[in-house]
């Protein structure tokens, strides 16, 4: 099968850090043959990183290139609607960073375009494709720890204004709901989906700790899924002095701690087993593109569509206006 002739739109931290890394090990799927970024400055820089290629200042140019069959968008997330849109009437398949947009409505209209247009549409929401979140689901249904009934997800993490992230513009001032526990929460929130099922109903807290890197940095939401789980997603981007990333699953026969790509199983008898999920798929991303060029070539099916999306920040935004009421909402 022959590559992809992709243009990417967007030239900053997840183009450069994310998506290039992955796409240099895909070059039997895919050729970058143009890239865009509104400043001349990022777009030169980028060009040069992916082989010397060309690079224009304006999006409606590289989606005017008939040569170009699929783009990658990697804007600021107020700007994804329109440019889906314009790159599916330019007739282009469409890869798109995450959150899907920056709003419920306009989340709507993204899911709305999945319909109204014949092309594939993936969402690079990459916790969908983690390898080890893969293995845990995996463990899981084979039955290791018993039936769950518990999760608890802790992310503790210090970010200032120093951090590269809370440096990009639409970051300092951001036009989408929930600001930094909008853009990470997302992910987890996938993640937690993937293995467990949907989720019913939640309550939460939110709260500014550091307005340096925008309002809220600090989210608790206490949920229940539709598989009687009932669990806890903690989001601290404020957490001065203090670091984790653990996933905890309580089984009727056992335990399960998630740590990086560690799976710990342990039981009663302090039995204990190690699994290390060993992989150089770039965060998942080599995944998500292995998607995308499969579904465009052989129509295999996308593990990561516009309504998981419209899911995933739904969850969000409803826990937040759940923090802001002190009521309970249904997902």
């Amino acid at each position: 099968m022959k590559p992809i002739n992709l243009g990417i739109i967007g030239c900053g931290i997840a183009a450069t850090e994310l998506h290039l890394p992955a796409l240099n090990k895909l070059k039997n799927m895919f050729k970058i043959i143009l890239v865009c970024n509104h400043t001349e400055q990022k777009a030169k820089k980028f060009a040069k990183l992916a082989g010397n290629i060309n690079y224009v200042l304006d999006y409606k140019e590289l989606l005017s290139r008939p040569d170009i069959e699929a783009v990658d968008i990697a804007l600021p997330i107020y700007m994804n609607y329109k440019v889906t849109k314009d790159a599916l009437e330019a007739g282009k398949h469409v890869f798109i960073e995450k959150p899907i947009a920056s709003n419920l409505s306009e989340a709507k209209k993204m899911v709305s375009l999945q319909k109204k247009y014949n092309k594939v549409l993936l969402l690079a929401e990459n916790f969908r494709y983690l390898p080890v979140i893969q293995k845990v689901k995996k463990l899981i249904n084979e039955n290791k720890i018993g039936v769950p009934y518990a999760v608890i997800w802790n992310v503790f993490h210090f970010m200032d204004k120093k951090n590269k992230y809370a440096q990009t513009k639409w970051r300092i001032k951001p036009k989408h709901i929930g600001g930094f526990i909008t853009d990470g929460g997302v992910h987890y929130i996938a993640g937690i989906r993937s293995i467990f099922g949907e989720l019913e109903s939640g309550t939460a807290f939110i709260d500014s700790i550091n307005p340096e890197i925008g309002a809220p940095d600090t989210f608790s939401l206490q949920f229940k899924t539709d598989k009687n789980i009932n669990g806890v997603f903690n989001l601290f981007f404020s957490a001065n002095g203090f670091s984790e990333n653990n996933l905890i699953i309580f089984g009727k026969n056992g335990s399960m701690i998630v740590s990086g790509k560690k799976i710990i199983i342990k039981k009663t008898g302090y039995s204990e087993e190690k699994i290390v999920v060993d992989t150089n798929d770039e965060g998942g991303f080599i995944a998500e593109f292995k998607n995308f060029y499969y579904s465009i070539r052989k129509g295999e099916k996308i593990l990561s569509s516009f309504s998981d999306g419209y899911q995933d920040l739904k969850i969000i935004i409803k826990a937040i206006s759940s923090a802001e009421s002190g009521k309970k909402v249904l997902f």
